[in-house]
């Protein structure tokens, strides 16, 4: 794997990030750890397990920047894998979600970047292994224009150029415009409503792959309310597609909705569901974010292809936090129909496949000393491609115990199974995992 094209960009982002806050403080975390990993089957193969030791150090951080012309988040994680046993080539993998906002005029006029890296398999058929890995990278730029349509009523104007890469599949490659207008009512301090009209040019790079550029356009209103405990934002709309060597275009109803419930200190209940047109690009921008340092570096399960698709989403979840004891759950269901969207590129490498997916995350911790702590982590998931008839069962289990050292330093091991039965010929397999690191956390 290739990590120059990567590295490049998260290095330009953290500087992009970093420049604009020199002349004011901003708040910089970090860590490194140093880990080591034994694997009875870095290939994933049924017939012909490889294992490996492998060598893992990594740097980890998480910037927040919150000036009155400069806000600006990122969090990432960089990781060499050394494999000292094994048929393997070393390499670098890397991991970004950055957001920088920069005030240009108060309240008129903002710039806006983006960069969002992670590793997504090659074919999402074929198993995890090193070989099946490569980077992604989403990035985005543009200016938001406010203004006032009257006393309680305000208007968003903004317009995006978002580019898309993959260092293997040429499908993922695009240049994208996308622009939005927003008229903003504001009902209360904490209610609003809104009327949007949005538009996406999505130009694939490569002339060759078979797959014609598309726009997607979208018109819906939006709620948005924020309780004492529950936050609540719902949209409702119409979605088209529009080809640009085709005549078939493709138009379904748009809906969306995001549901927070505090429903004590300690539990938090949450209800996602979407019913909409999108794509690997826009989901990876979307799901991206999280609020602290990441831990680890996981392959994602997108097709990497900027194919549009239909997508049937619901999750719910729950999660306490006590004093000692600390646990989530959370299953879902998401259904995705490339068909809607080119119904002659279904089943062809590098296009999307129909799939539904089925399953749950679940995680349980618990504080045994005020500086030891123990816990198990689950996840499995059903999935169906509907279109070539095959289902893939995968289930993953892991156990962990970590003990705080000093304020800085700690350590940490962790036990982790995990098991794919297909019903495609050679593609089941089952992995077994030991990892040991030694951290230092700023």
């Amino acid at each position: 794997m290739q990590p120059r094209c990567t590295l490049a960009r998260m290095t330009g982002m953290l500087f992009a990030l970093m420049l604009p806050a020199a002349a004011s403080a901003y708040q910089l975390d970090y860590l490194f750890e140093f880990g080591i990993e034994h694997n009875t089957n870095v290939n994933l193969s049924e017939t012909d397990p490889q294992g490996a030791n492998i060598l893992e150090p990594s740097f980890g951080f998480n910037i927040k920047q919150e000036g009155s012309t400069v806000q600006a988040t990122a969090n990432g994680l960089v990781q060499y894998r050394d494999y000292l046993t094994g048929d393997f080539s070393d390499d670098f993998r890397g991991q970004l979600a950055g957001h920088l906002n920069w005030t240009m005029v108060p309240e008129r006029l903002n710039l806006t970047v983006e960069d969002y890296a992670g590793v997504q398999p090659i074919n999402e058929l074929q198993p995890n292994a090193p070989s099946n890995q490569q980077q992604t990278n989403v990035f985005a730029i543009g200016p938001t224009l406010n203004f006032r349509l009257g006393p309680t009523v305000r208007g968003e104007a903004e317009l995006r150029y978002i580019n898309s890469y993959a260092e293997k599949t040429d499908e993922f490659n695009s240049n994208r415009l996308a622009g939005a207008v927003r008229a903003i009512k504001d009902l209360s301090e904490t209610r609003t409503i809104s009327a949007n009209i949005t538009d996406q040019r999505v130009d694939y790079i490569q002339s060759n792959i078979g797959q014609p550029d598309y726009s997607r356009y979208a018109v819906f209103g939006r709620y948005t309310d924020k309780w004492t405990k529950i936050d609540l934002t719902a949209d409702l709309g119409y979605s088209w597609l529009h080809y640009t060597d085709r005549l078939d275009d493709r138009d379904s109803p748009l809906g969306r909705a995001t549901l927070t419930w505090h429903y004590s200190d300690r539990s938090t209940f949450g209800l996602n569901a979407a019913y909409q047109y999108s794509d690997a690009a826009s989901d990876m921008m979307i799901g991206a974010d999280i609020p602290n340092i990441p831990t680890n570096i996981a392959t994602g399960d997108a097709t990497t292809t900027s194919e549009p698709y239909l997508e049937r989403d619901l999750s719910v979840n729950y999660a306490y936090a006590g004093d000692r004891l600390g646990f989530t759950v959370a299953p879902y269901y998401r259904k995705l129909d490339y068909s809607e969207a080119d119904p002659t590129q279904i089943g062809l490498f590098g296009a999307g496949q129909n799939q539904t997916g089925k399953g749950a995350l679940a995680g349980i911790t618990y504080l045994l000393r005020p500086l030891l702590s123990t816990g198990l982590t689950a996840t499995g998931e059903n999935l169906r491609y509907d279109t070539i008839d095959r289902t893939d069962k995968t289930w993953t289990i892991a156990a962990f115990l970590r003990q705080q050292w000093t304020r800085n330093w700690s350590w940490h091991v962790q036990l982790s199974h995990y098991d794919r039965n297909s019903t495609a010929v050679g593609q089941s397999s089952h992995q077994n995992v030991a990892y040991f690191a030694i951290t230092y956390t700023r």
